[in-house]
């Protein structure tokens, strides 16, 4: 048995005030509300709210979609939803095209269209609950065209929505990828969000660390990655969209994923708020505390839910919902029981809801804020995983940044390195997984059968022919008009915002496949990332 954190540091088996000597309670802590902020930004803690609590949506049609979001609310579901896009549509790529036909609704929410929004959202409100989005980087800007046609539709005041629905391009690189290059990646984020930074919107950005550790990397790399994505993004808003970095600091939130190593997990996230507070002030020049303040966000760790024994990952769940609320994070959402087979069932779903609100309201963890502060093993990996976060920062920075660490391949690298070695760990079985490599039993004796969900062929092929159907319905030549003047004006060069012209193409029912399309070919890029269909519009 190995008796050392993920990134090496090796865990003694006590701990005592030597092990902190050098920790400075003002410099180093502070009480929560104070910089810098390690014990979280508020403080009474959750006195005075609670995180939100929600599950991830999205399998089957929009009108799926669109139940099981009732369906959780009824559940218990508080402060937010959150949807996740299918595969084609956070490619890029509309429901009708031949690569999509039988990825259709697998996975995910088919959101490729208002339309889809709009059926998606029927008879939920936009107001009153955070709206989330998640799905890749350059359908952001679709989504956030969504939620801006949508309430206007309603004739609701967009500043009342408030929520996110954008994320960075640095999602592709370690998670799933939406087809597009990364500089029309760069391109699309950097004009959502001036886009709702100067229009005063109350959306979110996310900044997805979560990717980055479910493929493998470690709590020490999943710092400075984060920290790096951080520097990346807010240093182009500010110096290439010129907008001040304290407007700058409304927009991005980080989503970590917490583990089942659950003391490791708590230092994580107490170091990460430590380091963002000192950056800002340090590298930034932040003039408001707010903007010291990193927003985080939870997801636990799909990486972790188990094929095997799939009632165990009811208890990795609970877990791993403890330690982030221990940790102090702003939301909270669950992987299942059934995350290794499929998108959550009802039962999972009621499951994963339930850990969250037994652990809010029957553990006493919500009582205190950041209840283990204090403990001499906590701080001294709260230290550990911060100065092993910023050798990793260093090595990145050295490098020309994350930008130039990816090209380079230094971050693909790291990455499988340390997925391999964690690989490794576990079939010398010096990681032990009860199920797994540990306590294991042949799956015919598995005492329980989970009730999958599964989306059939058929059901995809559906979904393709219902949107082939519903394109010849719009008025072609409103989406023919909106579709040329978004052309012209990606001809404009990097620097010209595209969300104006994304937004009226939106209005008119033009699908993310014809907008990203015709943003590609004014790029010369080819219309279609597959190369199998051709622009159906006239452009110039």
């Amino acid at each position: 048995m190995k008796y050392a954190t993920d990134y090496g540091y090796e865990i003694k088996p006590v701990y005592g005030p030597a092990d902190v000597q050098e920790l400075d309670y003002a410099r180093d802590l502070g009480d929560p509300g104070q910089f810098p902020y390690t014990r979280g930004y508020h403080a009474n803690g959750y006195r005075s709210r609670l995180w939100t609590r929600r599950m991830t949506a999205g399998l089957g049609s929009s009108r799926d979609a669109n139940r099981v979001l009732k369906k959780y609310r009824e559940m218990g579901q508080t402060g937010g939803l959150c949807v996740i896009h299918d595969r084609p549509s956070s490619s890029c790529i509309d429901a009708d095209h031949p690569i999509a036909r039988r990825e259709n609704g697998v996975l995910g929410w088919p959101g490729s269209s208002l339309h889809e929004f709009e059926e998606l959202m029927e008879d939920i409100p936009l107001t009153g609950q955070s709206i989330t989005l998640l799905g890749c980087c350059a359908p952001s800007a679709l989504r956030l065209a969504y939620v801006v046609a949508l309430a206007e539709k309603r004739g609701i005041d967009i500043h009342a929505v408030h929520g996110s629905v954008t994320e960075s391009p640095f999602s592709n690189p370690f998670g799933q990828t939406d087809l597009q290059p990364f500089d029309l990646d760069m391109k699309l984020f950097l004009d959502s969000s001036e886009y709702i930074l100067r229009n005063r919107i109350r959306m979110r950005t996310g900044l997805v660390g979560q990717h980055f550790q479910e493929s493998g990397g470690n709590n020490a790399q999943v710092l400075a990655i984060e920290l790096s994505m951080l520097k990346e993004v807010v240093s182009r808003l500010v110096n290439e969209r010129g907008i001040e970095f304290d407007d700058v600091m409304r927009l991005p939130y980080q989503l970590v994923s917490i583990g089942t190593r659950f003391f490791e997990e708590i230092a994580k996230v107490r170091a990460l708020r430590r380091m963002w507070a000192r950056m800002a002030k340090e590298r930034f020049g932040a003039k408001s505390e707010k903007s010291c303040q990193l927003l985080i966000a939870v997801h636990t760790s799909g990486r972790t839910m188990t094929y095997q024994q799939p009632l165990n990952n009811i208890v990795r769940c609970a877990i791993q919902t403890l330690a982030g609320a221990a940790a102090g994070c702003t939301a909270i959402d669950n992987a299942t029981l059934d995350n290794a087979h499929a998108e959550p069932s009802p039962l999972a779903a009621l499951m994963s809801l339930n850990t969250q609100h037994i652990v809010a309201v029957e553990t006493g963890v919500a009582d205190v804020t950041d209840p283990l502060a204090g403990s001499y093993f906590v701080e001294r990996l709260t230290n550990e995983v911060e100065a092993a976060g910023y050798r990793i920062l260093a090595e990145i920075d050295a490098r020309g940044g994350l930008v130039a660490a990816i090209a380079s391949g230094y971050v693909e690298a790291m990455l499988k390195e340390e997925a391999n070695r964690k690989f490794r760990e576990l079939e010398a079985k010096e990681r032990l997984v009860v199920g797994v490599n540990h306590l294991a039993i042949a799956p015919e004796e598995e005492p329980f059968r989970i009730p999958v969900q599964e989306v059939e062929a058929s059901d995809a092929e559906a979904i393709a022919e219902r949107v082939a159907a519903w394109k010849k319905t719009r008025d072609l030549a409103r989406v023919e008009a909106s579709l040329r003047r978004l052309h012209a004006d990606a001809g404009r060069g990097d620097r010209f915002n595209l969300m104006p012209a994304i937004i009226d193409a939106v209005k008119g029912y033009a699908t993310a496949g014809e907008v990203i399309g015709v943003i590609r070919l004014a790029r010369g890029l080819k219309y279609d990332p597959f190369d199998m269909i051709r622009c159906p519009f006239r452009l110039n």
